[in-house]
């Protein structure tokens, strides 16, 4: 039995790799949940945000983003912020009804629960990524 799983593994090393570091990711994500409360709120503003790169030839470069602006209710108040961070899609439109995140520890930080505001942050893509570089090595090198 053994045998089969080690040469499952090692004939399929990229396939193992992406599964086991992208297992481990969704489950951190998940449990990451318990530190937060969930409120409904709604997108009450677009603001645009417009930053100007220059590249290495002289040309610069505009990005335009939207940074969402939110409201929600906590009890009987109701309590507004943007988002204040840029992200490479914001896919909201006004009024749109949206999940929000409130830790638990620090209610002054706050997350919209959707695919580019929670579950891919960069920081934690680039470890996602050095990981499954580790273990497709690893597996690469060291099991035979």
């Amino acid at each position: 039995m053994a045998s089969k799983l080690r040469c499952y593994i090692i004939n399929n090393a990229l396939t193992f790799s992406l599964f086991i570091v992208y297992s481990g990711f969704i489950f951190l994500k998940v449990k990451n949940l318990d530190n937060y409360n969930f409120y409904e709120g709604k997108i009450i503003g677009l603001r645009e945000i417009t930053s100007s790169h220059t590249s290495g030839r002289g040309g610069s470069v505009l990005i335009n983003r939207n940074i969402p602006e939110v409201e929600y209710y906590k009890g009987k108040d109701t309590i507004r912020y943007d988002q204040g961070e840029l992200r490479l899609v914001t896919n909201f439109e006004l009024n749109e009804k949206v999940t929000i995140l409130e830790n638990k520890e620090n209610e002054y930080e706050n997350k919209i629960y959707s695919l580019f505001y929670y579950w891919i942050d960069y920081n934690e893509l680039i470890l996602f990524l050095l990981a499954f570089l580790f273990v497709f090595g690893y597996i690469k090198n060291f099991i035979k």
